[in-house]
């Protein structure tokens, strides 16, 4: 023998050496370093691949196919891949045994480079008429099913040739298969060969080897490690049918078969692919199926109801289909008129009457069909707009609501016909009538009524229709309502700042002149705030429109800097930096507000000029200037730096909230080394001794900010160790405020993951154990562990949360039978911002923690514990299980506690949570629990009630299915 490995016959080899397949790895590194040519190595195997035993045969092929599976794609040439795809087509002849070793080197060959022209057509066609795919398990189909997918793909004009024989093939191959992964398998890679090839005659047969799948009912096996859903099975086999319209066309009588099921689901099914098929299919192949289509599609709005989401759902479904076949026929205009008229004379009856319970659902089919194209939509309004108005002049009385229905639907309308602006394709006349009927409402309706609110939205969908003399009228109630919008519903408002915005767009001129002078001009000093605020909302949007921007900015400023009114000047602050934090407009921070109207400097030369602003609007101010500087790119940040930085004296209070503004968002890469120790100097003195809590408060944050994005060399290190000697020192003398700023600071370096972060936890946690610090400790843990909105801090190292619970557990652990109450309430705080997976990993280390907060009297420390034991229990998790006992007594006396009304709802919920378990369990504290529960059915607060009924309700069925399965 020529191989290396072995000096007996391949045959022996084969039966009796067991390791002979890592034997292998040695050929195929021969092979590949040209030692070894892969025809030598056949022809050594020769005796194994032609033995009269088949099981010889297989461990032959078995080491063929091994190494050929292990060799890089390159390897061979295409003259010896030809060889062995007549060496395996040659096998395919072989007995069953054989067969998966052949498929897995066919794979293989089938992977390589240089595979040779024509080859695939002989492979196929052996595998096709001598191996049936079905007759194989399951790793096998999907060798099968892969092989032929990968040659469809690489070999596309060479199966093209071969033609109706691979198509044939292909179904063959697929037929009758059931495993669901090779089910997904099929259903995700045959679209690509469903569009490429040729279905020849066989198209209706390829249809029929998918449609025997649908609708799609699999109910996934919750073991499995790689699950799959119905609805992706569902969606991918909607893919094959629908693929091309050739195969489309044979759907819809399938569809109309299967939405006869009593299952929602099937019909749901059905109802997307027929929206799907309708897309791809000509007029004509769906012309001759509209009654039928119809017929169902209107059974089934008759038959489903509106209560449940499933149902809701379906209903959508068929309103969706409907709008796609009116679609389709939108491609012949005759075909579209007879759909047309078909609908509307079926759904006549219910709109002739806006009181019957069918009117809504017959409206939206007409919507429906409105939706689906230009002359779809002026065909159904110039229908249906006549018949709700002349409901609506009928001579008698009419009740509000009906009146109100009537208008809400020729709103709707108006909404279809702005989405294809089709106005001027409208008969004039029933525009005409429209128009002065919705105009007619605002001047006779009162502003709070539902009719009012649907005309302004008409309006605002078709500002178009309005007549100049009657665009007044409009603006006219516009002002009207937003100037009385307390005594409005919101949904009135929120219609009158639409149908605002319209007209603006449209009618610019106007709506300054007009509304905009007069919203401007009316005295808002006596007016309410939320009126003030309103208005102020809804003119700070003009300041995106083109053509207001100047307008509306010298508003808010001249309102800024009124002296006269400084809540006024707050809420304009306060609308105007909502604008710039939008991030509509980065234009209107630099471009306007920085650099034409120059409105940081303004506010320095305000501040100055003014010592009495009070602490509201400086707040207001400062969050303003930060907004804008967040805008700024680094180069204008760092001259705004140098140029007003310098000039403040941080202990003058209009100064201190100027430098939060600047600083408040500064990029990172601004340099501060030059006044980075005066900064801290001045801010932590002031943090110290300052008496106003709201200067401590900027001071304390600027400190977080500025260490957190300090540089971290010596000069910046000495600093914070000269500042963490001035603070020691004032925790000796039992300064609060010393314990509070050495919070912030460590959060700053904390967050950066900064080396000085760990010895100020150390230091605070040593504060739990002092007699008079010990609760201000408590809250500096808060102020570590919980996000704040407004506080900009540039460095973020991950995990940085994860860092802090092993810091203070490392250093709290050992104490758990010594905690006082600081210790538990730190701890809570900490373990409340810690994310949910950690605490999972070390619960046994945390959950005793929690069951001594849950003993607490603080609220704030039995809240955030409660929450932490809620999100357990609702997880089923064992160590709870294991401490019920402790547990359920301590719930128990949380859901009477009358200091919170949220410990009683979460304490509930809680024990709701604990009936999951196994009710053996629970069976020993059942009766206790359930008088115990009596005291918060009687509690004074409604929601606390709602929530023991039905945490009561639980318990007393507890066990109650085991009891009567006993009886039975």
């Amino acid at each position: 023998m020529k191989f290396p490995w072995s000096h007996t016959t391949i045959v022996d080899m084969i039966q009796n050496d067991h390791k002979v397949e890592e034997k292998c790895d040695q050929v195929t590194k021969d092979i590949v370093a040209g030692k070894l040519n892969i025809a030598e190595f056949v022809e050594e195997l020769g005796p194994a691949l032609t033995h009269t035993d088949a099981p010889i045969r297989a461990k032959g092929t078995t080491l063929l196919s091994n190494v050929l599976m292990d060799l890089p794609v390159d390897c061979l040439s295409a003259s010896q891949v030809e060889l062995l795809c007549t060496f395996y087509i040659d096998r395919s002849l072989d007995h069953n045994t054989v067969t998966p070793m052949v498929l897995a080197g066919i794979d293989a060959l089938t992977r390589m480079t240089h595979f040779p022209d024509g080859a695939a057509v002989r492979l196929l066609r052996a595998l096709f008429e001598r191996v049936p795919c079905q007759s194989q398990k399951k790793p096998q189909r999907t060798l099968y099913f892969q092989l032929f997918l990968r040659l469809a793909e690489r070999k596309t004009s060479e199966l093209k040739e071969w033609g109706v024989d691979f198509v044939y093939g292909v179904i063959g191959a697929m037929e009758g298969e059931r495993d669901p992964r090779n089910l997904l398998y099929l259903f995700e890679h045959m679209p690509p060969l469903l569009r490429t090839f040729p279905m020849y005659h066989l198209a209706e047969e390829m249809f029929e080897t998918f449609a025997c799948y649908f609708p799609i009912e699999f109910h996934p096996n919750p073991n499995d490690p790689v699950v799959i859903t119905r609805e992706t099975l569902a969606e991918l086999l909607a893919n094959c049918l629908c693929a091309t319209a050739e195969l489309a066309q044979f759907a819809v009588p399938l569809l109309l078969e299967k939405l006869d099921s009593r299952l929602i689901v099937a019909k749901l099914d059905s109802l997307a692919l027929l929206t799907r098929c309708l897309e791809l299919l000509d007029v004509p192949k769906i012309e001759e199926h509209h009654d039928e289509l119809w017929t169902a599609l209107k059974k089934e709005l008759q038959s489903v109801g509106t209560k449940s989401a499933s149902e809701k759902e379906l209903a959508e479904a068929v309103y969706t289909a409907i709008q796609a076949m009116v679609r389709n026929a939108s491609g012949s205009e005759p075909s579209a008129k007879a759909l047309l008229d078909k609908i509307l004379l079926s759904v006549m009856g219910g709109l002739m009457d806006a009181s019957s319970k069918q009117f809504e659902t017959n409206l939206r089919v007409e919507l429906s069909c409105a939706q689906a194209s230009e002359y779809c939509a002026v065909y159904v309004i110039e229908k249906l707009v006549p018949m709700l108005l002349g409901q609506l002049h009928a001579d008698g009385p009419m009740e509000p609501r009906t009146a109100s229905v009537l208008i809400d639907a020729i709103q709707r309308l108006c909404a279809v016909c702005a989405h294809w602006y089709c106005i001027h394709k409208l008969d004039p006349a029933i525009v005409a009538q429209v128009h002065k009927k919705l105009i007619e409402i605002l001047l006779q309706e009162a502003d709070a009524c539902e009719q009012k609110r649907s005309a302004l939205m008409a309006l605002a969908a078709v500002p178009e229709m309005v007549t100049s003399e009657n665009r007044y009228v409009v603006y006219g109630t516009i002002v009207k309502i937003l100037l009385a919008a307390g005594d409005n519903p919101p949904q009135t408002v929120a219609a009158v700042q639409e149908c605002l915005f319209s007209f603006a767009i449209r009618y610019q001129q106007e709506v300054k002149t007009v509304v905009l002078e007069k919203l401007i001009a009316h005295e808002y000093a006596t007016a309410s705030p939320a009126l003030v605020k309103l208005v102020f909302e809804t003119l700070a949007k003009f300041i995106l429109y083109h053509g207001y921007v100047d307008k509306m900015i010298k508003f808010f400023l001249a309102k800024v800097f009124d002296t006269d009114n400084e809540q006024l000047a707050i809420v304009a602050m306060e609308t105007l930096t909502d604008v710039v934090e939008g991030g509509k407009s980065s234009q209107l921070a630099k471009g306007e507000l920085y650099e034409q109207y120059k409105l940081i400097d303004r506010f320095f030369d305000y501040a100055a000029a003014n010592d009495r602003l009070s602490s509201e609007y400086l707040h207001a101010m400062a969050q303003l200037i930060g907004a804008i500087v967040k805008q700024l790119s680094v180069e204008d940040q760092k001259d705004l730096i140098l140029k007003r930085l310098p000039t403040l004296q941080l202990q003058l209070r209009a100064n201190l909230y100027l430098a939060s503004g600047l600083l408040g968002y500064l990029d990172q890469s601004v340099p501060l080394v030059d006044h980075f120790e005066n900064l801290v100097t001045d801010l932590s003195k002031l943090a110290l001794e300052s008496d106003d809590e709201k200067v401590r408060s900027v001071c304390n944050r600027l400190l977080c900010s500025l260490f957190n994005r300090m540089p971290d060399d010596e000069h910046h290190r000495g600093v914070l160790k000269r500042l963490l000697k001035t603070i020691r020192g004032e925790l000796k003398k039992h300064n609060h405020q010393a314990v509070i700023i050495l919070g912030w600071i460590g959060k700053g370096l904390i967050a950066r993951g900064h080396a000085e972060a760990g010895e100020i936890v150390d230091d605070i946690a040593d504060l739990l154990d002092h007699p008079t610090l010990g609760h201000i400790a408590a809250l500096a843990f808060e102020i570590l562990s919980i996000e704040f909105p407004q506080l900009h801090l540039p460095l973020l190292r991950n995990l940085f949360k994860q860092k802090l619970f092993v810091w203070v557990m490392k250093k709290l652990e050992q104490k758990l039978e010594h905690y006082a109450e600081a210790h538990l309430k730190a701890l809570a705080f900490v373990l409340a911002a810690t994310p949910h997976t950690v605490l999972k990993m070390n619960l046994s280390k945390v959950g005793p923690v929690l069951l001594k907060c849950l003993a607490q009297d603080d609220d704030r420390t039995i809240l955030e514990a409660l929450a932490i034991v809620v999100r357990f229990t609702r997880d089923q998790d064992p160590f709870v299980q294991d401490h019920l006992q402790t547990l359920i007594p301590l719930l128990l006396k949380l859901t009477v506690r009358q200091s919170s009304m949220k410990i009683r709802i979460a304490a509930l919920e809680c024990l709701l949570y604990v009936c999951k378990y196994p009710t053996f369990l629970l069976l020993p504290f059942k009766q206790s629990t359930l008088l115990e529960l009596q005291k918060p059915l009687d509690d004074r607060k409604r929601l606390v009630r709602n929530a023991a009924v039905a945490t009561r309700l639980q318990w007393f069925v507890l066990g109650s299915t085991e009891e009567a399965k006993g009886d039975k």
